[in-house]
């Protein structure tokens, strides 16, 4: 009676125990079929801003390539508006499978979380890198009308006019408002914001004259600049852009070392499996360094740089202290 009982307080366990094993030989069975698996469907990279600017024209030609290597459709969704915020939150609460990416860039995932509060994500703890694709180079232009042929002629001429002079950025919080306010506040200047949807929406703010200055990618100013209509006045990196050869870099211009790049790569939800996050690293690596699409961006001006997924991490705790001391230091504020 006593030996009956003995087995049948004993049989609940094995069970539990023998149920357990099987959940948990089925999970990595679940787990190795979606390594092999990944990807099975279209892939999506969520672009934080309109089409046709630096970020959408990078996502685009990345995901042809990532296309072709993977074997699935890769689209792009342009979800801009609120400073990146809107297509951030949109990623950081997607399924972590590896289908939803974000296609993240210094200023729409670092800089704009220092101006806006109460964010509906965690910058740095939603999100797991995959890979910096590389930085973009910015120029300063000008309205060709206005007379000046130098930076040094600019800042003069700014000083002597304090308050007056406009300048266009692509919103709050974008790139090209966080590197006018440094350099401003190098410069000893005082030039008014006037912020925009886009990029492009600024550069036909500048070729109409209702502002006089702007802070753009290479890639962008460049037609602009070859036309005529905008001066080039100094390019923002360590060497002269191949694309400009004739303009100097802010250092060459007289106003020192001004370290502004702005990096642009992928990021996935927190929880994506490390097999599909290495699987995605390991194809764009190959594509940046063994396709046509490294010399696409050297040719477009982007500073190609790749490597893991680790390493962009480290870039982005660097930068979440680099630019979260530039913010508080020259005092941006979200308006």
């Amino acid at each position: 009676m006593h030996a009956a009982n003995a087995g049948s307080a004993e049989h609940p366990t094995i069970q539990r125990l023998l149920a357990f094993a099987t959940l948990a030989f089925g999970a990595l069975l679940v787990t190795t079929a979606h390594a092999d698996e990944y990807p099975s469907r279209q892939i999506r990279i969520i672009v934080p801003e309109v089409p046709s600017g630096a970020s959408d024209t990078l996502a685009r030609e990345l995901g042809y390539h990532l296309s072709s290597s993977l074997r699935v459709p890769v689209v792009i969704e342009n979800k801009p508006g609120a400073s990146g915020i809107i297509a951030n939150a949109y990623v950081a609460h997607s399924p972590p499978d590896g289908y939803t990416l974000l296609f993240a860039t210094s200023a729409t995932h670092v800089i704009a979380a220092q101006l806006i509060a109460n964010l509906s994500y965690d910058p740095r703890y939603d999100f797991t890198p995959v890979i910096n694709a590389g930085y973009v180079t910015s120029v300063i232009v000008v309205n060709s009308t206005l007379p000046v042929r130098s930076l040094a002629d600019f800042i003069a001429y700014a000083r002597a006019r304090p308050g007056q002079l406009n300048y266009a950025s692509s919103g709050i919080g974008s790139a090209n408002h966080i590197d006018t306010e440094v350099f401003a506040s190098i410069a000893g200047i005082n030039l008014l914001h006037v912020p925009y949807r886009g990029s492009a929406d600024g550069y036909r703010a500048l070729l109409a004259g209702e502002v006089q200055l702007m802070f753009g990618s290479v890639t962008s100013a460049l037609p602009h600049v070859q036309t005529g209509k905008l001066r080039a006045l100094a390019v923002l990196g360590d060497h002269r852009s191949p694309l400009l050869p004739d303009v100097p870099t802010i250092a060459q211009a007289g106003l020192g070392n001004v370290d502004v790049r702005k990096w642009m790569g992928l990021l996935a939800p927190a929880g994506t499996p490390p097999d599909v996050v290495a699987k995605l690293n390991a194809a764009l690596d190959a594509d940046l360094h063994e396709t046509s699409l490294g010399a696409w961006m050297e040719q477009h001006g982007y500073e190609l740089v790749g490597g893991s997924p680790n390493a962009y991490g480290r870039t982005l705790d660097a930068d979440f202290i680099k630019w979260s001391e530039t913010v508080r230091r020259i005092g941006i504020h979200s308006e």
